[in-house]
């Protein structure tokens, strides 16, 4: 605090925060601490998912891969009232977890279903298969004791459904095509599709829908996601992509499994076709243009597709063309969440946004939490005393985005706070640097950075009066923390002034052991390569569904690199903490670093990790950085030396995860 730094004896504040950090942390409201940009409609949401876990359980379902598309289902299923199995190869998900939803890893060397899984799937009412085909077939189904279950449960009148993909119908040159549509695959990977197709139809099922999908979009998968690691815009002329929300498909899941949600679907037999596409199939180029606006990013040229580097799967995609009708479709839903990419993308983005940023939040709010209190040296206003203001304060970055990401976190940290009765006001202010960026670029409104921010709290002051609290987003103990933001206090002496600890902080008097915060990084960190382990199988399906194989060779954590060695031992406890909530090796590196045996504890350099890995590696990376600027996001340092490894090393398959409060 500026009183330390002043010499005036300053107020107690180790104990105190301690303490209440540790009722907070412990207190039934902390997973509502998030509130974010729903409001208090996350904690109606929230109410749901507790009742739904207490309610009684209506039917038993079965849900064969959890993938993006698969624990999407899962989860509202669960929320509906039925007792949810599902099976992964990966690790079991939390939000799964969250909704109820029982998660059977499944060995992945070995296609033996255990006792469990095919007892589950003997009493379920319903069953839903998710993965794609192997070479060797369908994977439920070439297991025989799975197959048999299967079909013991279809024979018993449980609703199968199998989610294929529209690209069974081949290339169709742009005409219509409906579920009477003959089936023409082209690639063998449409062609396993249909044969897997047929296994199902050949169980003994009394109701099989066979539901075809066009590409799946949502929150961190589709355009929206694309756009953001600055991919190409394709444009090939007259050709049409069909697509689909998530959210769409979890609805006719719903209705299909409501006993009168779906009246005749099988009275022309026992399966039943159902193509569920949205009512909006557009060119690709258009739709990544309309992403890039959503993002406020330049659009790129469009490349056409014969001049385009793609790989045989993405021309192949391109090599197909149809207009999607989704009558049938209508007809069984009524009405769609998204029946265009207009409305579909923008909910995907601020789905985005909301997810993004709970770790974030839950972090920053228990030191505001603390200075809101009675025992706390700054008052809430509510409470009859002056008003605080509160500095969100990052690095500072000369591109735009990042202080539209600070403006944005910094109003979902107020909202928070003023939903719990603390009269906070939160303002967004980089360290440096920001205050050159053009004001058109940021809403017309001028990026601040400490030095001038300060002045002007003070001059306000004079009026009105204020405190003020810096929070510093920031991941350890930088030179931001420990000398830029005590200078820019010091030069305000007027002003009293508290500066909080960074996001992990191994001071032992403010946080025990298990508090750092380096176990909150960790996990949004988790999340975010569970993400990835989504979007490497799908991005190579044109359309499916499955969760396939969410492994990695390795995992690798990146940060910035700093001269500071504390800011390394922050890092390595994220380290630790990831590595046990993964429960494999995480290699810890950095994107840049000086030179010398002196600075050796930032770890290898990032260039230099993935050059060296054997032939044929993949690779996640996840990315310790907070906000998309000149290292991190499109165009940035980040890719740039990726895409310099991959130009010497084609073999290799990296991957990196967005940036933390994005």
């Amino acid at each position: 605090s500026s009183d330390a730094l002043s010499g005036r004896s300053p107020q107690p504040l180790c104990e105190p925060m301690a303490s209440l950090r540790q009722r907070f942390l412990d207190s039934p409201v902390r997973p509502l601490a998030g509130l974010l940009l729903l409001g208090g409609t996350a904690c109606v949401v929230r109410s749901v998912v507790k009742r739904a876990a207490r309610q009684k359980k209506t039917g038993k379902a079965v849900v064969l891969g959890l993938g993006y598309c698969g624990g999407a289902v899962a989860r509202q299923l669960a929320l509906g009232g039925l007792e949810v199995l599902g099976t992964t190869r990966g690790q079991p998900n939390a939000e799964d977890a969250r909704a109820g939803v029982r998660t059977l890893v499944m060995d992945g060397s070995s296609e033996t279903a255990s006792a469990e899984l095919l007892q589950a799937i003997r009493e379920a009412s319903v069953v839903v298969a998710t993965a794609p085909p192997g070479e060797a077939g369908d994977p439920f189904l070439t297991d025989a004791a799975l197959a048999e279950a299967l079909a013991a449960a279809g024979s018993s009148g449980a609703l199968l459904i199998y989610l294929s993909s529209v690209g069974v119908y081949g290339d169709q040159q742009g005409h219509h095509v409906t579920e009477a549509t003959p089936p023409a695959p082209r690639t063998a990977r449409a062609k396993r599709r249909l044969s897997a197709e047929e296994a199902w139809r050949a169980l003994p099922a009394k109701r099989l829908a066979i539901v075809r999908l066009p590409g799946i979009y949502g929150a961190f998968r589709g355009p929206v996601a694309k756009a953001s690691e600055g991919n190409a815009r394709i444009v090939k002329e007259g050709h049409l992509f069909s697509r689909i929300h998530v959210d769409d498909i979890v609805l006719l899941c719903q209705v299909l499994v409501d006993p009168h949600g779906a009246p005749g679907l099988f009275d022309a037999g026992p399966a039943a076709v159902i193509n569920c596409c949205d009512s909006d199939p557009a060119p690709q180029h258009e739709v990544s243009a309309f992403a890039y606006e959503l993002l406020g990013r330049p659009v790129p040229p469009a490349i056409p597709f014969d001049s385009a580097e793609l790989s045989a799967i993405q021309k192949s995609f391109y090599e197909e063309s149809r207009h999607m009708v989704n009558s049938k479709l209508i007809e069984i839903v009524g009405e769609l969440n998204y029946p265009s990419y207009h409305t579909g993308l923008p909910a995907s983005l601020e789905e985005e946004r909301r997810l993004s940023r709970p770790g974030v939040l839950q972090r920053l709010l228990a030191p505001a939490a603390f200075l809101a209190s009675a025992g706390g040296r700054i008052i809430s206003a509510c409470a009859g005393e002056k008003p605080v203001r509160i500095a969100l304060v990052d690095n500072g970055s000369l591109k735009a985005e990042a202080t539209l990401s600070l403006r944005r976190l910094a109003a979902d940290l107020e909202a928070s706070l003023r939903s719990q009765g603390r009269n906070f006001r939160v303002e967004a202010v980089s360290a440096r640097f920001a205050d050159r960026i053009p004001a058109r670029e940021v809403g017309g409104v001028p990026a601040e950075i400490l030095p001038g921010w300060l002045k002007r709290v003070s001059a306000e002051r004079r009026r009105r009066g204020s405190r003020v609290l810096m929070l510093p987003l920031l991941i350890g103990p930088s030179n931001t923390l420990t000398k830029t933001m005590p200078d820019a206090a010091l030069a305000s002496p007027d002003l009293d002034v508290e500066i909080c600890p960074t996001l992990v902080c191994l001071c032992p008097v403010l946080y025990g052991a298990g508090k750092t915060g380096a176990e909150v990084v960790a996990d949004m960190l988790a999340d975010g390569l569970a993400a990835l382990g989504a979007l490497a199988v799908t991005n190579g399906a044109a359309g499916g569904a499955g969760h396939g194989d969410e492994g990695s060779d390795c995992v690798m954590l990146c940060d910035h690199g700093s001269p500071v060695a504390r800011v390394a031992r922050a890092r390595e406890a994220v380290r630790k903490a990831l590595e046990h909530k993964l429960g494999q090796p995480v290699a810890g590196i950095c994107m840049e670093r000086r030179e010398g045996p002196e600075f050796d504890f930032n770890g290898p350099l990032l260039e230099d990790a993935l050059l060296a890995l054997p032939t044929g590696a993949r690779v996640r990376v996840a990315l310790l950085f907070l906000q998309e600027g000149r290292h991190a996001g499109p165009g940035g340092d980040i890719v740039q030396i990726i895409q310099g490894v991959l130009e010497k090393r084609p073999d290799l398959s990296v991957q990196t995860t967005k940036v933390l409060a994005g």
